[in-house]
């Protein structure tokens, strides 16, 4: 039987395929996604393997993907709280639309999460049209673009007093978006996501800068190499 070094160096080959998923998670983490490994559904031979050679960067990588996760939810989180407020407030359809009004008004506010913008006032844009549906005259009322709210015509008296108080119900309700833990877990979420980033591209570069790189006893692709080997006939 063929005797195998305790440390041997790994072949060209797996060496190769080691080197491209290094690559490929430095840019997964890059363009700030998830870290996959780039494994088949079902099959994690790859991360296995990686995590063996490297298994030092396995515990950032983990809290880099917890990281991706955290700031995945976030957005919907907040949806949740507009869907739940526009109930507390008794937001109702008609005349609202609720889901394109939730859908808007998540949007801007996520936006403005990002770009550090929630503690700055702002005066949504609203417009309202008169227009005919389903054969009936009304008003139709749009946030920034998109239509939210239809308020029939009759009572004819009352129907400016009704568009502007459906405008300052949704004012009311984008200013109390901007404030709510939701929103504010959308900065929250990212920034740590942004504390994690150059860290850990630094130490997958500093890996990645490994000139050898060792036979290691846990990689499965290793595993099977040594089993090749010691089955092997000697010359």
């Amino acid at each position: 039987m063929t005797e195998i070094p305790d440390l041997l160096e790994v072949d060209p080959a797996h060496r190769e395929d080691l080197e491209a998923l290094m690559d490929l998670l430095r840019v997964a983490v890059q363009l700030e996604s998830r870290c996959d490994y780039g494994d088949s559904p079902g099959d994690a031979e790859r991360r296995s393997s990686f995590l063996a050679h490297f298994g030092e960067l396995s515990e950032p990588l983990e809290q880099w993907n917890a990281g991706i996760a955290r700031v995945e939810a976030a957005p919907g989180a907040l949806w949740g709280w507009l869907a739940r407020t526009t109930i507390d407030r008794g937001v109702s359809e008609p005349p609202f639309a609720i889901g394109a009004l939730i859908d808007r008004l998540a949007i801007l506010t996520a936006g403005r999460a990002r770009q550090g913008l929630l503690e700055a006032p702002h005066r949504l844009f609203l417009e309202h049209f008169k227009d005919r549906l389903g054969g009936g005259e009304g008003v139709s009322i749009y946030v920034e673009g998109q239509n939210v709210a239809r308020l029939p015509n009759d009572p004819q008296q009352t129907l400016e007093a009704r568009v502007r108080a459906a405008e300052e119900v949704v004012q009311a309700l984008f200013d109390e978006a901007q404030k709510c833990s939701e929103a504010e877990e959308i900065v929250a979420a990212q920034d740590a996501l942004i504390d994690l980033k150059q860290p850990l591209l630094d130490r997958l570069a500093l890996h990645a800068a490994i000139d050898v790189i060792l036979f290691a006893p846990d990689c499965p692709v290793c595993a099977r190499k040594r089993q090749e080997q010691s089955a092997a006939p000697e010359a």
